[in-house]
Protein backbone atom coordinates (compact mmCIF):
# COMPACT_ATOMS: atom_id res chain seq x y z
CA UNK A 1 0.00 0.00 0.00
CA UNK A 2 1.05 3.52 -0.70
CA UNK A 3 0.73 6.32 1.26
CA UNK A 4 1.67 10.13 0.17
CA UNK A 5 1.83 13.22 2.08
CA UNK A 6 1.92 16.97 1.07
CA UNK A 7 4.28 19.12 3.26
CA UNK A 8 4.45 22.73 2.55
CA UNK A 9 6.87 24.90 4.24
CA UNK A 10 6.92 28.61 4.87
CA UNK A 11 9.29 30.73 7.09
CA UNK A 12 7.75 33.41 9.58
CA UNK A 13 8.79 36.79 10.53
CA UNK A 14 11.68 35.10 12.45
CA UNK A 15 13.20 33.09 9.35
CA UNK A 16 12.33 29.97 11.13
CA UNK A 17 10.66 27.41 9.14
CA UNK A 18 6.66 26.01 9.70
CA UNK A 19 5.67 23.21 7.81
CA UNK A 20 2.05 22.21 7.41
CA UNK A 21 1.64 18.64 6.08
CA UNK A 22 -1.60 17.13 4.05
CA UNK A 23 -2.44 13.28 4.12
CA UNK A 24 -3.44 11.43 1.39
CA UNK A 25 -3.10 14.86 -1.24
CA UNK A 26 -4.85 14.73 -4.46
CA UNK A 27 -3.05 12.49 -7.06
CA UNK A 28 -3.17 14.79 -9.82
CA UNK A 29 -2.19 17.79 -8.05
CA UNK A 30 -0.10 20.26 -9.79
CA UNK A 31 2.84 22.62 -8.49
CA UNK A 32 1.03 25.76 -9.78
CA UNK A 33 -1.97 25.03 -7.51
CA UNK A 34 0.33 24.14 -4.42
CA UNK A 35 2.25 27.66 -5.20
CA UNK A 36 -1.16 29.41 -5.59
CA UNK A 37 -2.37 27.77 -2.12
CA UNK A 38 0.84 28.59 -0.06
CA UNK A 39 0.53 31.88 -2.16
CA UNK A 40 -2.87 32.28 -0.80
CA UNK A 41 -2.18 30.98 2.87
CA UNK A 42 0.32 33.98 3.39
CA UNK A 43 -1.43 36.73 1.54
CA UNK A 44 -4.47 35.41 4.03
CA UNK A 45 -2.54 35.44 7.04
CA UNK A 46 -4.10 32.20 8.25
CA UNK A 47 -1.51 30.75 10.75
CA UNK A 48 0.45 32.20 13.75
CA UNK A 49 3.54 30.80 14.86
CA UNK A 50 5.63 31.18 18.16
CA UNK A 51 8.09 33.22 15.13
CA UNK A 52 5.47 35.62 14.26
CA UNK A 53 2.95 35.52 11.34
CA UNK A 54 4.33 33.03 7.54
CA UNK A 55 5.38 35.45 5.72
CA UNK A 56 7.28 33.74 2.85
CA UNK A 57 6.88 30.52 0.59
CA UNK A 58 9.78 28.03 1.21
CA UNK A 59 9.37 25.11 -0.37
CA UNK A 60 6.88 22.35 -1.26
CA UNK A 61 7.39 18.19 -1.69
CA UNK A 62 5.10 15.14 -1.68
CA UNK A 63 6.67 12.24 0.18
CA UNK A 64 5.68 8.73 -0.87
CA UNK A 65 6.10 5.69 1.59
CA UNK A 66 5.36 2.23 0.63
CA UNK A 67 3.90 0.58 3.88
CA UNK A 68 3.38 -3.53 3.53
CA UNK A 69 1.77 -5.13 6.03
CA UNK A 70 3.08 -8.13 7.66
CA UNK A 71 0.71 -11.00 8.65
CA UNK A 72 2.13 -12.24 11.93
Amino acid sequence: MNRSKLEMEFKDELGKKFTLSLDEPREDVSEIEIKATMDDIVARNVFYTNGGDIVAVAGARIITTTVDELEI
